[in-house]
């Protein structure tokens, strides 16, 4: 079994990846780890076409995966585009409103189809039918098949270098974002703010307030959706509680109702992504499993999803302690103890970090 371990570890298999585009391949649905099935309720919020939705979750709990991998699942009349909010003032509206658009007029065009791509490959691969058109909502409809050609791109590019050209005063910034909007969905595709990169709000927790109170708001009022990943903490902010009756609907992260199990299937799975086939007995030993729920049962609170991230961590730790150890056969409780030792729980959110 000496050789599992090496391979695991050759193969980087309890790595987890800081790769947006990546994330998707990773995550597991949380009905297959035992609990209610949060991916639909996030798809089922998206596909509404409207309005803002909060992920919920502490540091470390997969909020961006499963961001990731519902909207890569959705089909392809979406037009999904990340928006990082570093280095952005994300609480002006009109600020990020600007910069949403220029986003949007730099990204490369594989960056824009690729999402197309993998649903319509997919759909031929699962041999399904695609329809000529699908219902989105009330009064819109969204095309089937491929639509987002080079020439499609081009126009829908310029379109956004144009809104920033004219937009000279924050209500026109505004009226310009939904210009955008409505040049993507006059090729009949309804667009999709993705914004997950917001853990460095909680040093300054005045940018997470102003985002939800007022650029969160701004959008709701906008013709399209927006997804944005929120640690629990920023719930109790005033600006989140002033919007929270605007939201489309808030998903919360929910802990791990029988953590053997989900830790177990986690595990299971990125044993399988190594190219290993070996059951997960001979390669953790029960009491190993034993503490690494313990480990992670620590960074539950309130019923809300624990640090997966630092499970993960805790498991490449002692994976690491254990190769390094040429007598070492099957990783050991000893060895997760003093990775656990190692790896310090973060704290659930920034926030309870400053000053």
């Amino acid at each position: 079994m000496r050789e599992l371990l090496e391979k695991l570890d050759s193969e980087f298999a309890f790595h987890t990846s800081g790769r947006f585009d990546l994330l998707a391949g990773e995550h597991i649905p949380y009905v297959e780890l035992g609990a209610s099935d949060i991916d639909a309720a996030l798809r089922r919020s998206i596909e509404r076409g409207e309005g803002v939705t909060a992920v919920v979750g502490r540091i470390g709990a997969g909020k961006s995966s499963l961001i990731a991998a519902v909207t890569d699942s959705l089909h392809e009349g979406f037009l999904p585009v990340r928006v990082s909010v570093i280095g952005v003032e994300a609480g002006e509206p009109a600020a990020f409103a600007r910069h949403s658009i220029a986003e949007i007029s730099d990204l490369p065009e594989v960056v824009l189809t690729r999402h197309e791509a993998t649903v319509l490959n997919r759909a031929q691969a699962e041999q399904q039918t695609v329809a000529t058109s699908r219902e989105l909502r009330a009064g819109f409809k969204i095309a089937a098949g491929h639509v987002l050609t080079a020439g499609v791109v081009a126009d829908l590019k310029r379109a956004a270098r144009e809104q920033l050209a004219r937009a000279t005063d924050p209500a026109e910034v505004l009226r310009g974002m939904q210009q955008l909007f409505d040049v993507i969905w006059g090729i009949e595709r309804c667009p999709l703010l993705i914004v997950e990169d917001t853990d460095h709000w909680g040093a300054t927790p005045e940018s997470a307030d102003s985002f939800f109170d007022q650029t969160a708001r701004a959008f709701a009022n906008l013709d399209g959706v927006m997804v944005v990943a929120a640690q629990s903490d920023y719930t109790q902010l005033d600006g989140y509680k002033r919007v929270r009756d605007r939201l489309t609907a808030e998903v919360v992260l929910p802990e791990l109702p029988d953590p053997q199990r989900g830790l177990a299937t986690v595990l299971e799975r990125r044993i399988a992504m190594a190219g290993v086939t070996a059951p997960l007995d001979d390669v953790l030993a029960e009491d190993a499993l034993d503490l690494l729920c313990e480990s992670y049962g620590e960074s539950v609170t309130d019923g809300e999803a624990g640090d997966l991230r630092r499970t993960l961590a805790v498991m490449r730790t002692a994976l690491d302690i254990a190769v390094g150890d040429p007598s070492v056969e099957v990783l050991s409780a000893g060895q997760i103890q003093e990775a656990i030792a190692r790896t310090p729980l973060t704290p659930s959110s920034a926030l309870g970090s400053r000053p």
